[in-house]
């Protein structure tokens, strides 16, 4: 493995990794915004002859800096952040890989930037932020009532840190975020802190600025984040990944496999948001490696 740090735009320093050493760069994009690269580290497995894997922690999260500036929380930066990577790391036509707010980025990066762009897979997201917070909301419609009953009283308060909230939310979680499988509906509390968020303990400053208090609440500037209607504009190859338990519903992911031209939809059974520490976990790795192989230049 090869690491480094780039300045860019700003003065500001990113961390990398490269995994491999190889003529065609798969580049993995973390899921926050404020995560890290940590939540991607498998897919470095996928390096071989012909591909390297390049993994970085964008600006405000992991090994990368975290400048006190709200103003560089937007999803036009994090674009420019990924141009500047590409470009100091002269790694031409990329394969990127978006995980839930990378999804986001890989969509929005493809559209402004798309000869930069060979192939493109979208996980765990969707192309608008209010189809997704519909499918929430009907998730959460069919929460039992001693789940939903403290998430909309304290919501209505907004008091996003009372312990009965906060462990009505870890519930939601460990079904729709990271799952057991086969599920158990039984863990503890301390089980599910220990198990399920350890990554939501060191997100950095933009989680809240971009997107709001918990997975399945945006109140940040990406609330009307929405590219449905240019969908149709991608030409990359594309492939869609969704689980079945996931919060963000198969049918967000639906729409982008009805609009995107050339693309390709895997929905994965035993599944929730987090399919790298997932049952189904290898299996997800495959169908990557399959699907980028299939169109190496």
């Amino acid at each position: 493995m090869r690491e480094g740090r780039l300045e860019i735009t700003g003065g500001h320093e990113i961390y990398y990794q490269i995994h491999g050493h190889a003529p065609n760069s798969l580049v993995g994009l973390h899921g926050g915004p404020g995560g890290d690269l940590t939540s991607l580290r498998r897919f470095a497995e996928l390096s071989d002859d012909s591909l390297q894997v390049v993994l970085y922690d964008q600006l405000g999260g992991g090994r990368s800096e975290r400048p006190d500036d709200p103003s560089l929380w937007t999803m036009a930066r994090f674009v420019s952040e990924l141009e500047e990577l590409r470009t100091q790391l002269d790694l031409g036509q990329m394969h990127l890989v978006g995980r839930s707010w990378g999804g986001f980025l890989g969509l929005q990066y493809t559209l402004d930037h798309p000869d930069a762009v060979r192939t493109l897979c979208v996980s765990n997201a969707g192309a608008s932020v209010l189809e997704e917070l519909r499918g929430m909301t009907r998730l959460r419609s069919e929460l039992d009532s001693d789940t939903l009953a403290p998430l909309l009283l304290y919501e209505t308060a907004s008091e996003f840190e009372h312990p009965d909230y906060l462990a009505a939310v870890e519930r939601v979680y460990a079904a729709h975020f990271r799952r057991s499988s086969p599920f158990e509906s039984a863990r503890s509390l301390e089980e599910l802190r220990r198990d399920v968020l350890p990554h939501m303990s060191d997100l950095g400053p933009a989680y809240q600025v971009m997107w709001g208090p918990n997975e399945f609440m945006c109140t940040g500037n990406l609330r009307d984040w929405d590219v449905t209607e240019r969908l149709a504009e991608i030409a990359a190859p594309t492939l869609i990944v969704a689980g079945w338990h996931d919060m963000v519903s198969v049918e967000s992911h639906r729409v982008m496999a009805e609009l995107i031209p050339d693309n390709e939809f895997v929905i994965f059974g035993n599944a929730s948001h987090a399919l790298l520490e997932e049952k189904d976990a290898d299996a997800y790795l495959g169908v990557v490696k399959h699907f980028v192989t299939r169109h190496l230049s």
